[in-house]
């Protein structure tokens, strides 16, 4: 299956970075590896269940971030955004 990015997820994850990068030194390095980490999960649990076609959101482990996301067709997952909670 195909991970496609829109512009604003693109957008949300270089300045998730910065933020956290501002927090502590790495620690951007360490949301990234975390969120292809969580890329992978979807993926794995779309094998088992149902896409659906209306935007979902799955909350990552270790970060207060949420990943909307969209399955196009049977072949693509088509992340939306990547919010951070509010505090």
């Amino acid at each position: 299956m195909k991970v496609f990015l829109s512009s604003i997820a693109k957008n949300d994850i270089r300045l998730l970075m910065r933020v956290f990068n501002a927090e502590k030194e790495h620690k951007g390095v360490d949301f990234l590896e975390e969120l292809k980490e969580s890329i992978d999960i979807i993926l794995q649990q779309s094998e088992m269940t149902e896409k659906s076609s209306e935007i979902t959101i799955n909350k990552m482990k270790n970060f207060p971030v949420h990943i909307h996301y969209m399955f196009e067709n049977e072949e693509n997952l088509f992340i939306t955004a990547i919010f951070k909670e509010l505090n």
